[in-house]
């Protein structure tokens, strides 16, 4: 079991810490799980042996749980193994015979209950490794099933938020159909009485037009009549001209006679004074 310091990393073996909680020790350690780990990272090094470790402790195994038979040797004694530990490694170790005499009898009288405990134990335990593998399936089994459940669960809100907003979509496009309808309504209204004003404009504007030709046909009748009387009162201004030129002459004409006799006349009345002075009468020849 490693332990991870500050400067350092070391391990233990916790089948020899059964002893310290009271509970005791059937057989010796084997030489796996003896296996020396120190390693120093002061320096930056044992980067990789850090990782494993860490990665180790996220997966711990339980010692109830471990079904692998590598941490005790059955068949040698725990105290056999002390002593030639003590001899290997020259640590002081008092022996207490009578103690290790008496745990090997107790261990003989026990051997045979023993071997029928451990056997069923073994069975036992391969039962539980069954049911533990089988509540591991179920486990995985009821995981798979509750995200399979949760898949669909989020599926189905997915689908329901997807028909609401549809629905809501919907409900937006039909509101909006709703009003451009009624726009395309008036709209339409609109255009009708805009239609209807058109053709009302245009039969008026046919009208007008008619109007104005019967008009323009009228003034064409009327500048050829006016025309006409133009020449007619040129005709007659010509005429008139012709007229008040001869009445002029014969004014001018009636003048120079009147001018004569008036100078005839006063003439006469000359002659009639030098007459009436000489007291002769001169009939003037003009009268006769």
């Amino acid at each position: 079991m490693p332990l991870i310091g500050t400067k350092d990393c070391v391990n233990y073996n916790p089948i020899l810490a059964q002893i310290q909680f009271g509970y005791p020790i059937r057989g010796s350690p084997t030489a796996a799980s003896l296996t020396t780990l120190l390693a120093y990272y002061g320096k930056g090094d044992a980067t990789e042996t850090l990782r494993h470790i860490r990665s180790a402790w996220k997966r711990v195994i339980r010692m109830e749980g471990d079904s692998r038979a590598w941490g005790i040797d059955r068949d040698i004694p725990y105290h056999q193994w002390v002593a030639e530990r003590v001899n290997q490694v020259k640590l002081p170790f008092r022996r207490v015979p009578a103690q290790s005499r008496n745990e090997e009898q107790n261990q003989d009288i026990e051997s045979g209950k023993l071997k029928k405990l451990k056997e069923e134990v073994a069975r036992l335990k391969e039962k539980n490794v069954k049911m533990a593998d089988d509540v591991l399936g179920l486990r995985h089994s009821y995981a798979d099933l509750n995200r399979e459940y949760e898949e669909k669960t989020k599926a189905y809100e997915g689908l329901i938020h997807k028909q609401r907003a549809k629905r809501d979509y919907t409900h937006r496009i039909n509101q909006d159909l709703s009003a451009a309808n009624k726009e395309l309504t008036m709209r339409v209204q609109e255009w009708n009485t805009t239609l209807l004003a058109e053709r009302q404009w245009k039969n008026l504007y046919e009208d007008i037009k008619r109007d104005k030709q019967e008009v323009m046909k009228r003034l064409q009748d009327l500048q050829i009549q006016v025309n006409v009387m133009e020449q007619q009162v040129e005709e007659t201004i010509v005429i008139c001209e012709e007229r008040v030129n001869k009445e002029r002459m014969l004014l001018l004409e009636l003048e120079e006679r009147h001018q004569a006799a008036m100078t005839r006349a006063r003439d006469y009345m000359v002659e009639q004074e030098r007459t009436w002075h000489t007291g002769r009468e001169i009939f003037p020849n003009w009268l006769l």
